[in-house]
């Protein structure tokens, strides 16, 4: 097979990934192998090669239809290679898993196929690391374009709903759920598109699905504290904020305070007027308002002076992975939960962490995490709950353990 060009891009396969590294600590790979394929060979026989590649075409066809715009999908003699371009993290490698699953079930219906099996492993690795690791198996590899077209841009309807809970460290307890829009596939929170006309409608969506979920869940005499978060320039523009703010001005008013509203993705030095102005319109109509941060946001005092109810910061699953940047990391969150505790706001973080980035966030003092690793996405808002601090510390051994 030819490695030396994708002809549908034109691009080097190599100069491809290389593209998909850019700007990026690692690489989320998944690895696809058939199982027991040295015995299957050997029960063939000459017949293998015919088997071989109806199995090889059939797992292809089958992959490729389930792969992302920027996904590159890598066909050798024993395998696959699934380079993520968007998925990162347990997002990349929940996605294997599923794949791998959907594809096991696709075997075992098929009567000439019911012998064949796959498994998924996930990578997360430099490129340096993927070139050694791959480079052999590159060489007799091609990538695969995907089966069909890519769909038509979404709209935000066609998105599932779901809930990501916020575990409360000081009261051991999933008492906030924030409403996000979920991957029809996978079903994790869904990285939303950066054009602000698409985020506005989505912020919209959030909001009205949100307060008619409260008003079921507390008209059936459970409780818990709702979340929305509403992309910064959603609420800086002079055509959405005004949607917001009617919609906002719709919510049941008996239950501002079990509301929680995030202005998210606020950027390094975005400027504090904006801010206020934003908080300005919409705190007569929720309890507490929070705002998202980058994790190296350089001014942490100047938003503590807006007097948030919480600031939180959101942390790229690659800033956890490199060593020296997971000390940067952890120095800079620590800091500013020091600055926060005197201004007495809160703080809040969330990604892709491991159960003892979480156990460390903490014992610096943050307040509440969010992480579907650890505490999964609930395709409907349920009660609060208690979620003990013990049981953080049991996992964090394990994980030290294994």
């Amino acid at each position: 097979m030819d490695a030396a060009k994708d002809m549908a891009s034109g691009l080097n396969l190599a100069e491809r990934i290389r593209r998909l590294a850019n700007g990026r600590t690692t690489l989320d790979v998944a690895q696809f192998q058939f199982i027991g394929i040295a015995d299957i060979r050997a029960r063939y026989g000459e017949r293998w090669r015919e088997k071989h590649e109806r199995v090889v075409i059939a797992a292809r066809d089958f992959i490729s239809r389930r792969l992302g715009q920027t996904d590159v999908l890598i066909a050798g003699a024993d395998g696959f290679l699934l380079v993520f371009g968007a998925f990162t993290g347990y997002v990349a490698e929940a996605a294997a898993r599923q794949i791998s699953k959907e594809l096991n079930t696709f075997f075992i219906g098929e009567p000439e196929l019911d012998d064949i099996q796959i498994e998924s492993t996930h990578h997360a690795m430099s490129l340096e690391d993927f070139t050694r690791a791959f480079s052999a198996m590159m060489a007799e590899m091609r990538a695969i374009k995907p089966a069909v077209e890519p769909p038509r841009e979404p709209t935000t309807a066609s998105f599932p709903m779901g809930y990501i809970p916020l575990w409360d460290a000081q009261r051991g307890a999933l008492a906030t759920q924030f409403i996000s829009p979920l991957d029809p596939v996978t079903r994790f929170p869904l990285v939303w598109d950066n054009q602000s006309h698409r985020h506005a409608a989505m912020d919209e969506r959030k909001l009205v699905e949100s307060e008619t979920d409260m008003r079921a869940l507390y008209a059936g005499g459970a409780r818990a504290v709702v979340g929305v978060a509403v992309h910064v320039s959603t609420l800086n523009n002079p055509q959405s904020l005004p949607v917001i703010v009617r919609q906002m001005a719709k919510f049941d008013r008996r239950l501002s305070r079990y509301r929680v509203l995030r202005i998210s993705c606020v950027e390094p030095g975005y400027p504090r007027i904006y801010l206020e102005d934003a908080m300005r319109a919409v705190r007569p109509h929720s309890g507490r308002i929070a705002i998202g941060l980058n994790w190296n946001e350089p001014d942490i005092g100047g938003v503590l002076k807006l007097r948030p109810a919480a600031i939180g910061f959101g942390v790229p699953t690659t800033a956890l992975v490199n060593p020296g940047a997971k000390a940067e990391v952890f120095a800079r969150v620590a800091a500013a939960v020091e600055q926060a505790r005197a201004a007495g706001v809160m703080v809040s973080v969330e990604g892709d962490l491991h159960a003892e980035h979480a156990a460390r966030f903490v014992r610096d003092g943050v307040n509440f995490l969010c992480s579907p690793r650890l505490w999964p996405v609930r395709p409907k808002l349920t009660a609060a709950e208690t979620w003990p601090v013990a049981r953080l510390d049991a996992m964090a051994r394990a994980e030290a353990a294994a």
